[in-house]
């Protein structure tokens, strides 16, 4: 059977489209794509995921409220959301690991992640993005 490429490039688009306008339930997959680390005074400059221990995909469970590390070769770590809210344009998590603040917000219209670390004397800014599982 021959596919036209007008519908092959439908096809494509229709699974490249990364969350559903309407969903804030089930799971979602992110990839965290850059990291930087910011200080006062010196500003923010761009950090490894491995330097500051965080996987490069993160599987977020809505319905269970957890977040699952994911990287290929190691074991997973679930952490609990403290607070999870959504509406039908985003999804708003937060939570803290021992002194450690945490934040994201996942766009259910583009699957943009934007999230934060609050750590000691420094932050980090944390860009990605997520599709539903």
């Amino acid at each position: 059977m021959r596919i036209s490429i007008s519908t092959a490039l439908l096809m494509a688009s229709i699974c490249l489209v990364p969350v559903a306008a309407s969903a804030a339930s089930g799971s979602y997959i992110c990839a965290i794509n850059e990291v930087y680390e910011c200080q006062a005074v010196s500003g923010c400059q761009r950090a490894s995921l491995d330097a500051i221990n965080l996987s490069e995909f993160i599987v977020l469970d809505v319905d269970k409220k957890q977040l699952t590390s994911a990287s290929i070769g190691e074991e997973g770590r679930t952490e609990d959301i403290e607070g999870l809210t959504s509406t039908d344009k985003a999804i708003f998590l937060y939570g803290t690991q021992g002194e450690d603040t945490w934040n994201a917000t996942v766009s259910l219209t583009t699957g943009a992640l934007t999230g934060g670390i609050s750590s000691g004397t420094s932050s980090f800014a944390l860009f990605g993005s997520c599709t539903q599982k």
